[in-house]
């Protein structure tokens, strides 16, 4: 190839990544922090989380959700499209992505087990009520 063609190639790479960087960087900060949040709920469960057929655990699991985000960019702003388009099944095969929590006989939908402990979370981050005399 030649080096001009070579050029122009990581020149278009280079652009690729810095888009996809920039569209993360425009997430609003408190819908990165609830994401962040999760995807260390991922990493940090002791269940297993299963895609197509296979059986991960969390650290694999959240590295995996953590490259499908990046390459989402700026289309996943908030942590519930993050949940329903990044969590929730798999690009590849159509297939839901399931998790079993540990001494559970069977699996249930990671969006669901995700969308239930962003509830828990944003209600941990309302502002106490006003009590007044």
């Amino acid at each position: 190839m030649p080096d001009g063609r070579l050029g122009g190639l990581f020149a278009g790479a280079f652009l690729f990544l810095a888009a996809v960087v920039a569209g993360a960087a425009s997430r609003p900060p408190a819908e990165q922090e609830k994401i962040d949040w999760l995807l260390d709920r991922v990493r940090a469960s002791d269940a297993i989380f299963l895609r197509n057929g296979a059986a991960y655990d969390g650290g694999k699991a959240a590295s995996h959700l953590r490259r499908k985000l990046f390459f989402a960019g700026g289309r996943v702003q908030t942590a519930r499209e993050f949940i329903a388009g990044i969590a929730t099944r798999s690009e590849e095969s159509g297939q839901p992505y399931g998790i079993r929590p540990k001494g559970a006989a069977s699996a249930l939908p990671l969006g669901d087990w995700l969308l239930a402990r962003l509830i828990e979370h944003e209600k941990s981050l309302a502002p106490a009520p006003v009590r007044r005399p």
